[in-house]
């Protein structure tokens, strides 16, 4: 064993000895690393299939943003990238106010901790989340800088500046990569082709600047431009301002930043005022002051950035540049309704089947639905009988609407149609709807109107089902007892579904119910442009920032959706999980019991680590026929909501933490965590009580020497400290974890 050790020792100081290139100590000297060829050249093969990027190889550096990575990349170098397998790397014995890894991943995404170690012992961890090197809707990417290449394949590469967490205060010992995987095993491969540091100054670092497609309106919309901005100092930032100014250009509201730890970054938007309608890339300044307008850094000269809030064209390519509003980003927490002539029947396997589904599910020969329906209400009873006994005597869109607010959430999304082809609202292009059809009720506009109306903070959202002919929906419906052909009431056939149907009826509820949220279902075969630019400028000349998932078919959306599951990893972008309070199904099912309902704790749950990695929780509620909502999940929404009334502060008004979205290293003991957007307070959420009187942090935090930290919805202080080891450690009295049931949220607040 002591001879192994020396071995490593030996290795290790060669390594320290031939790593550092003292020309340059703003790059770390990845030569001796190097084991992947990634650009074109001989032996090129980035992703073990033969692929590899075609950027310029004669450059020795690429700049993203503003920070300079120097490469070791030309077309006659043996290797130019670090394929990630745990090595370690020294780093020069020096204090660094920032670090960024340049790299990409094959086959990814990929989540991985990058350790840096001090030369005191002591370490920061950043959980990398990094996209697949040919990642789509790179527009949306906003936690990460990209730089892009051709590939030798005709596609498009793309390298990710990574930001790294470090301490200013305290000298580097050396870098400990991830173990990611060999190229070949067709697994993620983390790839660094540069590392760069920045100076520990006493100053402020603009790292990047992006012009949006989102405005604050008042007379005239202001466009924001998000700016990234870190401190490299070893002493926290107090109130700084940030402008951005160029010809014909002017601030119009700064951004504003309260509380910045040591070698933390943060994102402020910053509306800016301009006459420019066409959108351009432009070059601009950025200023950093303090309150008293003394400049905090340099003026920072930023590239390419795009200024204009021109209309969208019916291209994807142009329909692709939308942005996510600040509002749907904000709102982490909405509510689904299904409810239609299927919650009629409601009827579907539990666990395993969507009981909305049912029309579909009994045409299906031999399934649960199939016996089910022949044996309850025989093989002669069609689905649209259910149409003529549809008796909604109990809905009522303000005690719906009474029961969302009260659920702590700040939009609502409504099925308008699903896919029995029946439309809750008034439609031209057919009759099979609930207006021309029993009950005689236009129930979007119902709904929508007294939201607008009564709950004016509620964003409005509406869910549109649409018809994909891969599960054979082409021509008219048959008994599946009998074979004979069957009623489609109300609805004539037609040419084509996707012109004649299908897209006329998207421009109906964008031109007639104004939604803030138009939700797609199945996509399939679509013509989603010919409404999607008709959605996105109708609702910017009426002041309204809408929004669109990616479920509409075609390539253009603004966020990604998950169902029913749980995902490990922080998205590359923006998303939203969704799921029901029953165990599966969306629409109502008359078959589950109280006890097989989702828990107000699992449910919190959920959300919290839904917003924990970026996304919205979207929780669906299934009303009975009647338009009643079943007790149980009125208890549910009841209950998230006064757990949301407490703790609403660490909920709404907060973004993800940028160096890792959890703690589980403690045993029974996992933690999500969530910082303010003006930098000032942290907060983690416990989701197991706390043990032992203690809440045991080991990741690193944004800590100030003077923060008072206390449960959220007890103001009383709490007893702290940190281990040489970099463990916090908050004393927990039982009375103070008594005060909470289902989750306990804790703030750390800087003075």
């Amino acid at each position: 064993m002591i001879y192994l050790y020396l071995i490593l020792l030996v290795q290790y100081t060669l390594a320290v000895q031939y790593t550092f290139d003292t020309s340059n100590d703003s790059f770390i000297n990845l030569r001796n690393h190097l084991n992947n060829k990634g650009t074109s050249g001989p032996r090129s093969n980035f992703d073990g299939t033969g692929s590899y990027f075609m950027c310029d190889n004669n450059k020795e550096d690429i700049t993203v943003g503003t920070i300079n990575y120097q490469l070791t990349a030309t077309s006659q170098t043996k290797f130019d990238n670090v394929v990630s397998l745990g090595q370690i790397i020294p780093l020069p014995a020096h204090h660094v106010g920032g670090m960024y890894l340049l790299g990409a991943v094959n086959h990814g995404p990929l989540t991985a901790d990058l350790v840096i170690v001090y030369a005191d012992g002591s370490q920061t961890v950043t959980t990398l989340n990094i996209p697949d090197w040919q990642v789509k809707h790179t527009d949306q990417i906003t936690r990460l800088d990209i730089h892009s290449c051709p590939l030798n394949t005709g596609y498009h590469g793309h390298l990710f500046s990574v930001p790294l967490l470090v301490n200013p205060a305290l000298p580097l010992s050396h870098l400990l990569l991830p173990y990611t995987n060999p190229i070949g095993s067709f697994l993620p491969s983390l790839h660094i082709f540069s590392i760069a540091t920045l100076p520990p100054v006493a100053d402020l670092k603009v790292v990047a600047a992006k012009g949006t497609r989102e405005w604050v309106s008042e007379s005239k919309p202001y466009q924001i431009i998000t700016v990234i901005v870190q401190n490299t100092s070893p002493a926290w930032i107090s109130d700084a301002y940030v402008s951005v100014t160029a010809s014909l250009l002017k601030t119009k509201y700064r951004g504003h930043i309260k509380r910045l730890a040591p070698g933390h970054h943060v994102t402020v938007q910053v509306a800016v005022s301009t006459i420019q309608k066409k959108r351009e890339s432009r070059r601009v300044s950025v200023v950093v002051e303090d309150a008293e307008g003394t400049s905090m850094c340099e003026p920072t000269v930023m590239e390419q950035v795009e200024i204009g809030l021109e209309d969208y064209k019916d291209t994807p390519e142009s329909l692709g540049k939308h942005t996510v509003p600040s509002w749907f980003q904000s709102a982490r927490f909405g509510i689904f309704i299904h409810w239609g002539v299927y919650s009629m029947p409601s009827w579907a396997p539990v666990g395993s089947e969507y009981a909305e589904w049912y029309w579909w599910n009994y045409n299906r020969k031999y399934s649960s639905t199939y016996y089910y329906h022949r044996s309850f209400y025989g093989p002669d009873i069609e689905y649209d009988d259910f149409i003529r006994i549809w008796t909604p005597t109990q809905f009522d869109p303000n005690v719906w609407l009474n029961l969302v607010e009260s659920s702590g959430a700040k939009y609502f999304v409504f099925t308008a149609k699903h896919h029995d082809g029946i439309s809750l609202f008034n439609t031209k292009v057919n009759d099979r709807s609930s207006v021309k059809m029993n009950p005689y009720r236009d129930f979007v506009k119902e709904l929508l109107d007294t939201a607008k109306e009564s709950f004016p903070d509620l964003k409005r959202g509406i869910y549109c089902n649409y018809h994909d002919s891969s599960i054979n929906w082409n021509g008219p419906p048959t008994n599946p007892y009998t074979g004979r052909q069957t009623k489609y009431t109300g609805a004539p056939a037609v040419n084509s579904f996707v012109n004649d149907v299908q897209v006329p009826q998207i421009l109906e509820l964008i031109q007639d119910y104004s939604p803030d949220i138009m939700w797609c279902d199945i996509g399939g075969i679509n013509n989603s442009t010919a409404w999607q630019s008709k959605f996105l400028n109708t609702a910017k000349q009426s002041g309204q920032q809408v929004v669109m998932n990616d479920r509409c078919g075609n390539s253009v959306s603004d966020f990604a959706t998950v169902e029913y599951q749980g995902i490990n990893h922080v998205p590359e972008r923006f998303y939203e999980s969704t799921r029901g309070i029953d165990p599966h199904s969306f629409g109502f099912n008359h078959q589950t019991k109280p006890d097989q309902y989702a828990t107000t704790s699992s449910l919190l749950r959920e959300l919290v680590s839904t917003i924990s990695k970026g996304g919205n929780f979207l929780l669906n509620i299934g009303p009975e026929g009647t338009g009643a909502i079943p007790q149980v999940m009125v208890d549910r929404l009841l209950e998230i909501g006064q757990w949301i009334e407490q703790n609403h502060e660490a909920v709404f008004d907060t973004v993800p933490y940028w160096v890792t979205s959890s703690d589980f290293h403690e045993l029974r003991q996992p933690l999500h965590f969530m910082q303010s957007k003006d930098g000032k307070s942290f907060y983690v959420f416990s989701l197991e009580k706390p043990v032992g009187q203690r809440l045991v942090i080991k990741s690193t935090v944004p800590l100030h020497p003077d923060a008072k930290i206390s449960l959220l919805s007890k103001s009383e202080a709490l007893n702290w400290r940190v281990f040489s080891n970099g463990r916090l450690i908050v004393d927990v009295p039982d009375h103070v974890v008594e005060m909470e049931k289902a989750l306990w949220v804790f703030k750390i607040e800087a003075p």
